[in-house]
């Protein structure tokens, strides 16, 4: 079935556009800063590991193939990191052909790739999220922070794994590094936009997940500090996201004790302008506001609004916002060009969804709703690796280096489902659970997406082996990440706690300066931080 509010074409093709000419400004970038002398494909200093294979740094995720046999021939005689490419299966198209207009074909990919996560997104993983959680009775913030999060980040778990099982790689440290910093600014900034309106939020959530973020990263900071991550080190990251899951089961209690206590929201911080579709409202006046105190109000363009309590569990939202969908085939044309032309893009995705996942916004199809949820992951698993597989050739083609790759469009590519999944709950009138959906994604990104894999292959397939991390300029990044969490937190309350077209463009050009600056040290530009990158003939 097609979304409810559908992603055109024309967006789809937009992101496309954007993409070919960032990457071909990028390659333009790179010639006028000499980047080939700093980041060439040769030997570096003696002084660097010999066998830096079993431990590959940065290169990003994917399937290991044939070819990859030879690559690591290729390591045993120079040290340097293979380019990211050469961990997926092999392209039918040659380096000359794609240099000559097939690269176009993966362009286009790119974009069906991101009607499809939108798709998924829409009709199946929020519809079966809200019933999972409706079911739970979850706080939507907590829903927003945990199922949501886990579930939109499983393309970066999945690769991750692929990564270990297959390749034999690493895990892509720079990769979780920058759909962290992407999740944190850019998301929520997608979602101010997207909102349309003044967006009110709750401070609990926002401080309580930004808490747990901060704890994340400082573990990071201190595991990969020495280069060197042992199986307990590991085991400190699962240790620490269960502690979070515990700490969300008591979120409710906690608040409840916490929040009369801290005098952070007066009363002109709950009150907004008439112009605010999407508020909490003070039930009375006098003492600060609690979310047990609130209400959230969803005003229509009529003037006409739904009240959902702002500490209700889904099963209030899933009612006021997702009604059952009317029984419509996926053979069903809409009216209007745009719409039409979208549909029979979109048809092949839709028959495919239709036959493999259960469309639990449906009535008689509402109990398959875990059904729906454990597929709707696959296939976002699926979609978001053809998504980067896709992107990091379009990288290949233009020369660009894969750590820039990892911190960019890698990064967009494995984080999609997060910015669509946050933008459609944020539609909803869920702010609080777009937020912490983004910042939640974020400490499973690190706890978990980094700390399975580490310990399966420290525990599991090489016990009592280390894993290497050759690139001291994701230290200092991660350091950097530290400063945002801080500005998030600090700008919103500035903003009297909430989400506007202002914050969102400051946190926009947040997001771009410290993408430059983490690119920058990954060129190697401030001084050597990251290994050379071998020849390739993908």
């Amino acid at each position: 079935m097609l979304p409810r509010r559908p992603f055109r074409l024309g967006v789809a093709l937009l992101w496309a556009g954007a993409m070919v000419i960032g990457l071909r400004g990028a390659g333009y970038i790179g010639t006028l800063l000499d980047i080939p002398s700093v980041v060439q494909r040769t030997g570096v200093d003696s002084e660097q590991p010999q066998n830096i294979v079993d431990s590959l740094p940065l290169a990003g995720h994917g399937y290991g193939t044939e070819h990859f046999s030879s690559s690591r021939h290729l390591l045993s005689l120079q040290n340097c990191t293979p380019r990211a490419v050469e961990q997926f299966p092999r392209d039918y198209f040659s380096q000359s052909q794609r240099s000559k207009g097939a690269i176009v074909l993966h362009i286009i990919l790119v974009a069906y790739m991101f009607l499809a996560l939108a798709i998924v997104c829409d009709s199946y993983f929020v519809p079966a999220l809200e019933v999972l959680c409706e079911l739970l009775h979850l706080q939507t913030d907590v829903a927003g922070a945990t199922f949501m999060a886990a579930g939109s980040s499983a393309p970066e778990l999945a690769t991750a794994l692929i990564g270990v099982f297959i390749a034999k790689d690493d895990v892509g440290l720079s990769t979780v590094v920058g759909s962290a910093i992407y999740n944190v600014m850019f998301v929520i900034s997608v979602c101010g936009f997207a909102a349309g309106v003044v967006v009110q939020l709750n401070w609990w959530p926002l401080v309580r997940d930004s808490l747990a973020y901060l704890i994340s990263i400082a573990a990071l900071i201190l595991v990969i500090a020495d280069e060197v991550v042992t199986w307990y080190e590991s085991v400190l990251f699962l240790v620490l996201y269960i502690l979070y899951i515990v700490f969300m089961f008591f979120n409710q209690r906690l608040e409840k004790y916490i929040v009369p206590k801290i005098t952070c929201c007066p009363k002109e911080a709950c009150s907004v302008p008439d112009q605010v579709v999407i508020r909490y409202e003070k039930m009375d006046d006098g003492e600060p506001c609690t979310p047990d105190e609130t209400t959230r109000v969803i005003m229509g363009k009529d003037g006409s609004n739904a009240s959902l309590d702002s500490n209700s569990s889904a099963d209030d939202v899933a009612t006021e916002i997702h009604k059952t969908v009317p029984e419509e085939t996926i053979w069903h044309v809409p009216a209007g060009r745009w719409s039409c032309l979208l549909w029979a893009v979109s048809l092949p995705l839709s028959i495919l969804m239709y036959f493999t996942v259960p469309d639990c916004r449906r009535e008689r199809l509402r109990k398959w709703f875990l059904v729906t949820f454990i597929m709707s992951l696959v296939w976002l698993s699926v979609f978001s690796f053809l998504m980067v597989w896709m992107i990091t050739i379009i990288g290949f083609t233009f020369n660009i280096p894969d750590s820039v790759m990892s911190l960019t469009f890698v990064a967009f590519g494995v984080s999609l489902p997060d910015v669509v999944a946050s933008v459609l709950v944020m539609k909803d009138g869920l702010g609080d659970m777009a937020v912490s959906n983004a910042v939640g994604s974020n400490v499973f990104d690190i706890l978990v997406c980094l700390g399975i894999p580490w310990f399966i292959q420290t525990s599991m397939l090489h016990p009592g082996s280390t894993v290497q991390v050759y690139s001291e300029g994701l230290v200092y990044a991660s350091i950097t990440l530290l400063s945002t969490v801080a500005l998030l937190v600090i700008i919103i309350h500035l903003n009297k706690w909430t989400l506007d077209r202002r914050v969102s463009i400051i946190f926009m050009v947040i997001y771009i300066g410290y993408t430059l600056l983490a690119a920058l040290y990954e060129l190697n530009i401030f001084g050597y931080f990251h290994p050379s990158e071998c020849e390739s003939d993908y």
